[in-house]
């Protein structure tokens, strides 16, 4: 059964850049526990928290690898009205296979 993903207005990200959210293809993650280990420094990261940092994440060409890791930190997507689209699909994955957590405001 596939997981259903809270639904999260992209001000809501805005309003809690200090709970570590940011934006990523319409989806919502939360990089707390990421900072620590991202090979490019948690400085870049904290750039985009509250933002849309889909272009930012893209224009670094990262690894399958990197994204399937990415979905681990995933706690809810974009809703679907305040959707932005991107060309193709950057999840090879299916979503229902990770483990969302609740995101804490």
């Amino acid at each position: 059964m596939a997981k259903v993903l809270p639904q999260i207005s992209r001000e809501f990200v805005r309003e809690h850049a200090s709970s570590n959210l940011v934006i990523i293809h319409n989806l919502v993650f939360d990089l707390t526990y990421f900072f620590s280990i991202h090979p490019g420094g948690e400085e870049i990261l904290q750039e985009y928290l509250g933002l849309d940092a889909t272009d930012a994440f893209e224009s670094v060409g990262h690894s399958e690898h990197a994204r399937t890791m990415m979905l681990k930190l995933v706690v809810g997507q974009v809703i679907a009205s305040q959707h932005v689209e991107h060309p193709g699909n950057p999840w090879k994955a299916p979503l229902d296979n990770f483990p969302f957590r609740q995101v804490v405001a």
